[in-house]
């Protein structure tokens, strides 16, 4: 975890995941006033099965955290629920997984988040995956309600191919997207 925030890894996307399809178009005046519209700063969030562990955001991983997003304030998709690669790290058992960022920046608190998130590497005219349609779920219970402007940690297990993946992906040949997302807003 020394490197865990030294490098983002940068080969991993920010990628945004409507809850519904069905936006309206935006008028000139809409789209200027999005312009205008600063991206408030992002604050790290402990995840609820964490906070129910008496971790803190004092805790050593959630510092190095909070301090990647002091660094990197308006990281996340505005008016969007994202998700953003941090690192491949290994966890005490010795497994690998990649730690990646649950980002809100919806105007309410969402839960019960779920997704499928693909993430491969192009080569040869061929896409070999690190994570094929993987189900990815921030459900209350574990993840309690991501607030706005907050992010939460979360890992996914890589596969010992999957961590060769990522060694060999760039900007050009990686390919990357989310299915399925829904969540709930919180009333």
């Amino acid at each position: 975890m020394k490197k865990l925030l030294g490098i983002l890894f940068v080969a991993i996307l920010l990628v945004g995941c409507n809850a519904t399809n069905e936006e309206q178009p935006k008028t000139g005046d809409e789209e200027n006033v999005e312009k205008d519209k600063e991206q408030q700063a992002l604050s790290m969030q402990v995840l609820k099965a964490d906070e129910e562990n008496g971790v803190t955001l004092e805790n050593e991983m959630y510092q190095q955290l909070s301090g990647l997003v002091e660094e990197n304030p308006e990281i996340g998709v505005a008016d969007d629920f994202s998700i953003h690669g941090i690192d491949l790290v290994k966890t005490s058992a010795g497994e690998s997984v990649m730690l990646f960022l649950g980002i809100n920046r919806l105007e309410k608190g969402i839960k019960d988040i779920t997704l499928e998130y693909t993430l491969g590497v192009e080569t040869e005219g061929t896409v070999k995956y690190v994570f094929d349609r993987e189900e990815i779920n921030l459900l209350e219970p574990f993840a309690g309600v991501i607030q706005p402007n907050h992010a939460v940690p979360f890992t996914v297990p890589v596969t010992a191919e999957g961590e060769k993946l990522l060694q060999l992906m760039t900007d050009e040949n990686k390919t990357a997207k989310i299915e399925n997302a829904k969540f709930e807003l919180e009333k």
